[in-house]
């Protein structure tokens, strides 16, 4: 794993949610796994949309209406409000992660046949 690709990817990922949405993670993951062919893909995946989802929260939370946001969705669901942070981080990682893993699977088994 290197920072030399984690990063770019986090910066592509970053951008391409800001700008379209959260669906992008996913997709620029697999994208990025299909072209990179190793199995360090997933990981490099994972943690480039934890990194980029998380300085977008961090642009975010800067605004006052952040934390007002974080108590109506803690008062939503049955966890407090930076739990509900918490597991969009977790999705985004995991969305990247499983895109990942899912090309990777399909690369690395096209090189052996």
């Amino acid at each position: 794993m290197n920072a030399m690709r984690v990063l770019p990817l986090a910066f592509f990922i970053g951008i391409a949610t800001a700008l379209v949405g959260w669906w992008t993670v996913p997709v620029i993951a697999g994208v990025y796994a299909l072209g990179r062919r190793h199995a360090s893909a997933p990981r490099e995946s994972l943690l480039a949309a934890l990194l980029a989802w998380i300085v977008l929260f961090s642009r975010v939370a800067a605004q006052p209406t952040f934390s007002t946001l974080l108590d109506r969705l803690g008062k939503l669901f049955p966890i407090p409000g930076v739990g509900v942070l918490l597991l969009a981080l977790a999705l985004a990682a995991v969305l990247a992660w499983s895109a990942a893993r899912v090309v990777t699977g399909f690369a690395l088994f096209g090189k052996r046949a």
